[in-house]
């Protein structure tokens, strides 16, 4: 496991053994988010819009103010995907027609803030910050060819990244709440700029008397 990942994992520890007396006066909140990434910059030239899930247990420790952990995932298409290119294969010394499959997935392990504003009766909008540790995975395989071809590999990184928006949630009954929320990452790679837009659709529940 990278220092990264130790770093983060030790602040998911530090949070889930906070005191009893601050978790009793918490409003505890699990949430579930599907929803829609889109690169933007110049990872928008290597990659091609995909879908997102992400899964976050949060604390409302006072009434403005939740803070908790959040785990993501987000996956889409390379830009070259499903595209066909003639290639030297070096194994047999001929020309070989391949049919690329180029993937990429990044899972993100973190920690957010959020601050609620203009909080009326069941709807509560809020603005959201946070920092986490991104695992970057690239892939380029081959989903056909016209003759055997060594083509293929994968490749993957681990980097800190930040990441802010807005959203707001409406109770619906008792502790189960939906809302909407939109999240821009960047990930602080240092020789691609990794940055894309989130735009989910999330289920809560807490305690019902919250």
């Amino acid at each position: 496991m990278s220092k990264r990942w130790v770093m983060v994992a030790g602040a998911l520890l530090w949070l889930c053994a906070a005191p009893p007396a601050v978790m009793g006066a918490a409003e505890s909140v699990v949430t579930l988010t599907l929803g829609r990434e889109t690169p933007i910059g110049a990872f928008a030239d290597v990659a091609k819009s995909g879908a997102m899930a992400g899964l976050s247990a949060g604390y409302r420790v006072t009434r403005w103010l939740a803070t908790g952990v959040d785990v993501s995932y987000f996956r889409s298409v390379g830009s070259h995907d499903g595209g066909q290119l003639d290639i030297f294969e070096p194994s047999s010394e001929k020309m070989v027609n391949i049919t690329l499959s180029e993937n990429w997935a990044i899972s993100e392990l973190g920690l957010y803030a959020k601050a609620f504003v203009l909080e009326r009766g069941r709807l509560a909008p809020y603005v959201r910050a946070g920092v986490g540790a991104y695992s970057i995975r690239y892939s380029q395989d081959v989903a056909a060819s016209s003759a055997g071809t060594t083509v293929g590999g994968h490749d993957q990184v681990s980097k800190f990244g930040l990441s802010g928006g807005a959203g707001a949630r409406l109770r619906v009954v008792g502790g189960t709440s939906i809302g909407v929320e939109a999240l821009y990452h960047s990930i602080l790679a240092r020789n691609t700029d990794v940055s894309l837009w989130t735009v989910g659709l999330l289920v809560g529940f807490g305690p019902t008397g919250n």
